[in-house]
């Protein structure tokens, strides 16, 4: 019997979760703020606020999830996820996609970020991370990376490879000015209550 290639694994793992979550009742619907696909032209009255998010695994992927919440709106929820979700990343070793979503004007904050198939959830922060938009802009916010050894959510500037690989996702980003905005919305490694020390402190290795 020939042995699997890793990319066929990486898709019988994710059509093994993909199957797992069709059998489930708590999908991340309700409020979840929609995506924008780029197939008709802004809402001038609104932003559009755009990064990636990643996992990476060793066998199968976990379902990584951040949760991005408006100021003075507590149950407008804007979430970030890997599964159910298109593939932008050729690794068989990461899952997650490239996104972009219309938002109305004003501040937001990582509020919270888990994986759907373990129990840890984000620790709390010392300090929240909070980024504004306007009415109009385009803003790039970072690109989200966490894997199941660290336990560990980054959100780091990488807009000389992502913007353009946005671009080829969504033509309609071309010749539009992207604001960065990862001086507010970008982070070091975030903890979840499933991270352990290893002697040199949380996310350090």
């Amino acid at each position: 019997m020939e042995p699997t290639s890793p990319m066929l694994r990486k898709v019988s793992n994710k059509l093994f979760i993909w199957a797992a979550m069709a059998l489930s009742t708590t999908l991340l619907v309700g409020c979840a703020t929609s995506r924008y696909d780029g197939k008709r032209e802004p809402d001038p009255s609104k932003a559009i606020i755009l990064g990636s998010i990643t996992e990476g695994f060793l066998t199968q992927p976990h379902g990584l999830v951040v949760e991005i919440r408006k100021h003075g709106e507590p149950n407008s929820i804007l979430q970030l996820y890997t599964l159910q979700n298109e593939d932008d990343q050729p690794s068989p070793n990461l899952l997650g996609n490239l996104f972009m979503y219309e938002v109305s004007p004003g501040e937001y904050e990582f509020t919270s970020w888990s994986y759907q198939y373990y129990a840890g959830r984000a620790m709390a922060r010392t300090a929240p991370v909070v980024f504004t938009v306007k009415a109009g802009e385009i803003a790039y916010i970072g690109d989200l990376y966490a894997n199941a050894i660290s336990f560990c959510l980054s959100n780091v500037n990488n807009d000389d490879k992502t913007l353009g690989n946005l671009k080829r996702k969504y033509p309609i980003l071309n010749d539009r000015k992207i604001l960065n905005l990862t001086a507010k919305s970008g982070f070091e490694p975030w903890p979840s209550s499933d991270a352990t020390d290893n002697g040199k402190g949380l996310c350090r290795y």
